[in-house]
């Protein structure tokens, strides 16, 4: 049975094995403000879904690119930066791998195997999708996995692999989703340095309801 965790309580909302759960209900997870993260500790529990009180997301807006702008100018400027490309599904299996990596030593791994199966289930169908940063002879340096639906994106997890790329890679990918009509961009939970990039949290309720208005028909 599939799991939801929301303030500590957990409730089951399903009797099928995590692999065997239809992309609707995955969907419909994901169009009611529930994001899944996995345990690689308990990889024989159910696969934990969670809505907390705030939500981390980057606004679209042209003064908050600008803001982002700001802030990553001088990586913006690097000559090397001139050249390097953001693409799709490139290197799909590539990229999930990267940010399945621990980010240190004793780090946890929340996008274990099934979340693996599962984001490839939802790149079939063409609900999610990896970004990616390639250079100048096409080696993949920066990427995130984004779930989308409708004007939602949800950016499930990043990684970079030479100074500069993550922030480089983090502004282009803001941008496209702002020229693309994106409404809500959602990071899960911010860190100082997402805040930094000017990421901010927002309350559950105002959450949903901008979840609400991207994921509509």
């Amino acid at each position: 049975m599939t799991r939801i965790v929301h303030a500590f309580k957990i409730r089951d909302v399903s009797g099928r094995p995590d692999d065997d759960l239809p992309l609707e209900d995955v969907l419909g997870m994901y169009a009611a403000g529930w994001f899944p993260m996995d345990d690689d500790e308990s990889p024989d529990e159910p696969l934990p879904w969670y809505s907390p009180e705030e939500r981390g997301v980057f606004d679209l807006d042209p003064e908050a690119l600008a803001h982002t702008r700001r802030v990553v100018r001088r990586s913006l400027a690097r000559p090397e930066a001139q050249e390097w490309r953001l693409v799709f599904d490139v290197a799909f299996a590539q990229t999930l791998a990267w940010c399945a990596r621990p980010r240190a030593d004793g780090d946890g791994v929340w996008l274990t195997p099934r979340m693996v199966r599962l984001y490839a289930r939802l790149n079939a169908v063409g609900l999610c999708h990896t970004i990616e940063l390639h250079d100048r002879d096409g080696e993949l340096i920066a990427g995130c996995v984004a779930v989308t639906i409708r004007r939602a994106a949800f950016l499930e997890s990043m990684f970079h692999r030479v100074p500069h790329a993550g922030n480089v890679m983090l502004y282009r990918t803001l941008e496209l989703l702002h020229d693309r009509g994106a409404l809500l961009c959602d990071i899960q939970m911010t860190t100082p340095h997402t805040e930094r990039l000017g990421a901010r949290d927002i309350s559950r309720w105002q959450y949903l309801a901008r979840l609400q208005e991207a994921v509509a028909d």
